[in-house]
């Protein structure tokens, strides 16, 4: 009886990963962000981290939260991941 609250957790994880948005492009005057959504879906194994709502929009999120306590600032505490411009902001501008 035991295993049944960690199988259905396993399985309420499970469940929002396989319905996770693969990639998500932000265009910007820079050069247009590719966010890898399903790849830090899979890493992190929950919403939370970044959705504080659950699933969907991140509620204020914008540029300031991008280069701030968002993106960026989650790589740099991390240690992993891009936090110079260029590896994010690819191929010139998208307006």
């Amino acid at each position: 009886m035991r295993f049944i609250p960690a199988t259905a957790a396993l399985l309420i994880i499970l469940a929002g990963t396989a319905g996770a948005i693969d990639k998500i492009t932000y265009p910007t005057r820079i050069g247009a962000v590719v966010f890898p959504h399903k790849k830090h879906q899979d890493a992190l194994g929950e919403c939370r981290g970044c959705h504080e709502k659950g699933p969907g929009r991140i509620d204020g999120f914008d540029k300031v939260m991008a280069h701030g306590k968002g993106c960026k600032g989650c790589h740099e505490e991390m240690k992993i991941g891009p936090v110079r411009c260029g590896d994010c902001h690819k191929g010139g501008s998208t307006h």
